[in-house]
């Protein structure tokens, strides 16, 4: 859990042997397993809230991603009518460049 190995907790615990005496040393041991037990069991009561949370949030945003690309595709013309109306838009060009270099021949 603490990436810690047999040797560092034999010194921990030989200090706290010292430090502490051997009449508290048990009851200190009871009281930071009891803590290290409730801060895992918090930990992953959070770890759980925010992964439901996630799939809460994700499923209907994935479904509104879903229905924009529908609609996105449903109002995009298609390739055919793009042609047509850049097709039209360059004869009206060329109709527009004819009239003007008529009148300035004039």
């Amino acid at each position: 859990m603490f990436n810690m190995g047999m040797t560092e907790m034999l010194i921990i615990g030989a200090i706290a042997l010292v430090v502490v005496g051997p009449k508290k040393l048990p009851d200190i041991a009871r009281a930071v397993g009891r803590g290290l037990k409730e801060f895992k069991k918090a930990s992953n009561e959070f770890k759980h809230t925010i992964s439901q949370e996630l799939d809460a949030n994700t499923g209907s945003e994935t479904k509104d991603l879903a229905k924009m690309a529908q609609d996105i595709k449903k109002n995009i013309p298609g390739k055919k009518n793009i042609e047509d109306y850049l097709e039209t838009a360059a004869d009206v060009l060329e109709s527009a460049e004819k009239d003007i270099k008529d009148s300035t021949k004039k």
